[in-house]
C-alpha cells in the first residue's frame, strides 16, 4: 500500500466533493459541511500517487474535553454548538491524547517519551474528489493500535494508498475515518467502588463510531455501511465491543469489522488488581483519593502516566504496558461482565455483524515477548497474565509448548496464542458463517508486519 500523498494548497475554485458553484458564496466556503453542532471546511486536500485528490477534515470533535469532573468517565458527547467555522488547522499533536512510549520500542523519535493531552477526543474524516452528500459511499473507520499506550489517529493510518487500490480495483469510492481514544492512565484506570467508569478508552473508541454512524451521511457516507477496522490494541478493543453488555441493548454502530492481532490478555477476576493499579495511580500523583486524582493538572496526569509507562518495567505478560496487568481492556463487571473467551462461548456477543475478517500474524510473539532465560522464566511471564495458575497449570502449559532447543520460540508461541491468536480463533468462532480467517506466514510474520498490506476486504 502506497502512503505517499502531496499536499497542496485549499483553493475555493475546486468543485465536486469540494463544492458545487454555490461554494464560491463568500458565506458557504468550499467544502463545507454543517454537521449540527459545527461547520467544518477541509485542512488538507491530498493528491494520492494516482492523482485522486482527496479532501481531508481534521480535528472534527466528537466529545467534550475529558478533564477534571470527566476524567475517567465514558466521553460526553452532548456537544455545544460552535458558530464559527472550523477548518481543523491546529499545531501539529496538539490533539493527541496523553501517550507513553518506552524506550525499548521500535519507534525512534517518540521511544522513551511522553506526550498529549486530555482534550483528544477528535476525529479525522478523509473524502475522496466526486463524493457528495447522498452519494452513500461505504466507510471505513480505524481505530489505531499502540499497546493501549501510545499513538494517534495519524501515526499507524494514511488511507490514501487504499483510496489508490479501491480506485484501480473497481472504480469504487469510500470515506476513511479515524479518532483519538484515551490510552493509558487516562483511558484505563478504574477499580471497583469507586465513581468512574472503566475502559473509557474503548467507550471513546465507540462513541466515535456512533458518531460515524450519525453524521457520515453529510459528507457522502452511508451511516449503516460502516467497516471498522484495527490492529493490535485498536483491533483488541473491537474484540471487546464485540461482547459490550453481553450483547445486549443497543446495537453496535458498524456492520462490518477487519481485526488484525487483537491484542488482548486474557485477564479475569481482575477487581483486586485493578484497584492496586489504581493505588499506584492515586500514589504517584501524591493523591489518596479519586477527588484528589481529579483535580490535580494535566502536568501532573503526564507525570504519572510518564512514571508508570516508561520508567516502571513492564510486568504484564504481554499486549499491554506498565506495571501489574497495564492498563488495557478488562472485565469491568459491567459493561463487560467477563473476559470476551467465556462470554463468545455462552453465544453472549453482539451477532448483528453481516461480515467480520479476523486473522493474525504467524509469529506475533517474536517481538512481544520476554523470551530470555527459557524455560526457567516461563511460569513469571503465565502468571504475569494469569496470576493464580497452579503449578500444575504451568506444567501443562510447558508440555504444550516447550521442545528442548526452542527455548525462545516457547515465549514467542506462548504469546502468540494468549495474546493475540486466541482472540481471532474465539472470534471466527463466535460468528462461523460470516468470518473469514486468516493468518499471516510470510517471513519475518512479525506482529505489526502487515500495517503496510491490509487489502480492503468487504467495503463494497
Amino acid at each position: 500500500m502506497s502512503l505517499t500523498s502531496t499536499l497542496v494548497l485549499l483553493s475555493a475554485l475546486m468543485l465536486g466533493a469540494l463544492g458545487s458553484p454555490s461554494a464560491l458564496h463568500p458565506y458557504r466556503p468550499a467544502g463545507l459541511v454543517d454537521i449540527g453542532y459545527a461547520q467544518h471546511v477541509p485542512t488538507h486536500i491530498n493528491t494520492t500517487a494516482s492523482g485522486q485528490r482527496v479532501a481531508i477534515y481534521k480535528n472534527i470533535r466528537f466529545a467534550n474535553a475529558p478533564t477534571t469532573d470527566q476524567r475517567f468517565r465514558a466521553p460526553d458527547t452532548k456537544l455545544p454548538r460552535v458558530d464559527a467555522i472550523q477548518d481543523g488547522r491546529l499545531p501539529w499533536g496538539s490533539t493527541d491524547c496523553i501517550s507513553s512510549a518506552p524506550g525499548y520500542l521500535p519507534f525512534p523519535g517518540i521511544n522513551g517519551t511522553t506526550w498529549g493531552h486530555e482534550d483528544c477526543l477528535f476525529l479525522d474524516v478523509y473524502v475522496p474528489e466526486g463524493v457528495r452528500p447522498g452519494d452513500n459511499v461505504p466507510v471505513l473507520h480505524n481505530f489505531y493500535g499502540g499497546a493501549y499506550s501510545f499513538g494517534n489517529k495519524e501515526l499507524f493510518f494514511n488511507p490514501m494508498g487504499l483510496f489508490d487500490l479501491m480506485h484501480k480495483q473497481n472504480g469504487g469510492k469510500f470515506i476513511a475515518v479515524a479518532n483519538n481514544y484515551r490510552m493509558g492512565v487516562s483511558g484505563f484506570t478504574w477499580a471497583d467502588g469507586e465513581d468512574l467508569d472503566g475502559n473509557v478508552g474503548m467507550l471513546d473508541c465507540l462513541a466515535a463510531a456512533r458518531w460515524t454512524a450519525t453524521h457520515i451521511h453529510k459528507f457522502g457516507g452511508h451511516g449503516k455501511h460502516v467497516t471498522v477496522i484495527g490492529q493490535s490494541a485498536g483491533a483488541g478493543m473491537i474484540y471487546y465491543m464485540m461482547v459490550l453488555n453481553g450483547g445486549k441493548g443497543e446495537p453496535l454502530p458498524f456492520q462490518q469489522a477487519f481485526i488484525s492481532s487483537p491484542a488482548a490478555p486474557q485477564r479475569r477476576n481482575v477487581k483486586d488488581r485493578q484497584r492496586e493499579l489504581f493505588s499506584m495511580v492515586l500514589k504517584a500523583a501524591n493523591c489518596t483519593t479519586l477527588s484528589c486524582l481529579r483535580s490535580v493538572p494535566e502536568a501532573t496526569l503526564l507525570r504519572v502516566n510518564d512514571r508508570l509507562i516508561n520508567k516502571l518495567p513492564s510486568e504484564t505478560g504481554g499486549g499491554t504496558l506498565g506495571p501489574l496487568m497495564g492498563f488495557g481492556p478488562a472485565p469491568d463487571g459491567k459493561l463487560i461482565p467477563d473476559i470476551p473467551l467465556a462470554l463468545i462461548r455462552q453465544g453472549w456477543m453482539h451477532k448483528s455483524l453481516k461480515r467480520l475478517v479476523v486473522g493474525t500474524m504467524a509469529l506475533e510473539g517474536k517481538e512481544t515477548s520476554h523470551d530470555v532465560g527459557m524455560p526457567g522464566y516461563f511460569p513469571t511471564i503465565v502468571r504475569q497474565m494469569l496470576p493464580a495458575g497452579a503449578n500444575a497449570t504451568i506444567r501443562a502449559i510447558l508440555d504444550q509448548y516447550y521442545h528442548p532447543g526452542f527455548e525462545k520460540e516457547l515465549a514467542w508461541d506462548w504469546t502468540t496464542d494468549a495474546v493475540f491468536a486466541c482472540n481471532a480463533y474465539n472470534l471466527a468462532n463466535g460468528l462461523p458463517d460470516k468470518t473469514l480467517r486468516y493468518i499471516m506466514s510470510t517471513l519475518p510474520a512479525v506482529h505489526g508486519q502487515d500495517l503496510s498490506c491490509k487489502q480492503a476486504k468487504g467495503l463494497n
